[in-house]
């Protein structure tokens, strides 16, 4: 017979052992948890990236295709359109490209924030005249500026993913001759950016999973794109320490607005 103190001490020891086991199983199954997401995501990424390609390779093709074909009984209007098509689609995959390569260190956490002295008029005007080129017929990009400093401490590289991917996505889904107001304001030691469309409208149920991998809001799947925009929006903020939030209503548009901390220099 086992004396009461043996007992005890077995009935511990298995006890003991048991609580080990449990903690030890529930790491697994959140282990394989993980690895399924990992596995999922990975296979969206591949078929999402392999679908945007094909888009605009197929436009170059065409558009090739008809200016080998029938140079001579193109007029020179149509000539124009089909550089003009080659031209925005290889702009779109070096854009997709340079997503891909963003998300790709930032899921590594291989992204490094390197703030230096930023003329941030200047430099939001020469973004703006860059995303022009992709704009749709009649539409407008409106900038204007209230901020007084002759330069910001803020990371360039990140600032233009955070407000390039903003930018397009306004053009991508408003329409034909819309405007897109694109403001800066500083105030104190912040910087806060707003980009207001008047487009589709996000619907309120998408608005918590906006900055999800992948995620795309369900009035937009026929909207090319890859769900990687605004999830590289949100990291770029985060290394700035900056806060995003997004107002949108259904038919009428959305207003991003982006408060980032900075100073007058880099020290």
């Amino acid at each position: 017979m086992y004396k009461q103190g043996k007992l005890t001490g077995l009935r511990w020891l298995i006890r003991d052992i048991s609580d080990r086991k449990q903690v030890e199983y529930k790491v697994i199954c959140q282990q394989l948890a993980k690895e399924k997401e990992l596995s999922e995501l990975k296979s969206c990424f591949i078929n999402t990236v392999s679908h945007e390609f094909r888009t605009p390779l197929s436009v170059i093709l065409n558009s090739v295709e008809m200016l080998e074909g029938y140079s001579d009984r193109l007029s020179e209007a149509k000539k124009s359109n089909h550089f003009h098509k080659v031209r925005l689609s290889i702009g779109y995959m070096v854009q997709l490209l340079e997503d891909i390569l963003f998300y790709g260190k930032a899921e590594a956490n291989k992204l490094e924030f390197n703030p230096a002295p930023l003329e941030l008029e200047d430099f939001c005007q020469a973004l703006v005249e860059e995303l022009r080129v992709s704009a749709k017929e009649g539409q407008d990009i409106v900038f204007s500026s209230k901020c007084d400093r002759p330069s910001v401490c803020l990371d360039p590289k990140l600032l233009k993913q955070l407000l390039g991917n903003l930018l397009s996505n306004a053009i991508k889904y408003s329409s034909k001759g819309s405007k897109i107001q694109f403001k800066t304001i500083c105030e104190n030691s912040q910087v806060i950016f707003q980009i207001q469309d008047s487009g589709i409208g996000i619907p309120k149920e998408d608005i918590p999973h906006l900055f999800d991998p992948f995620h795309r809001a369900k009035n937009a799947t026929t909207i090319s794109g890859t769900g990687l925009g605004l999830t590289i929006v949100k990291k770029a903020v985060d290394l700035h320490r900056g806060t995003i939030s997004v107002e949108s209503e259904i038919g009428t548009g959305t207003t991003f607005t982006v408060t980032l901390p900075c100073s007058p220099t880099c020290q």
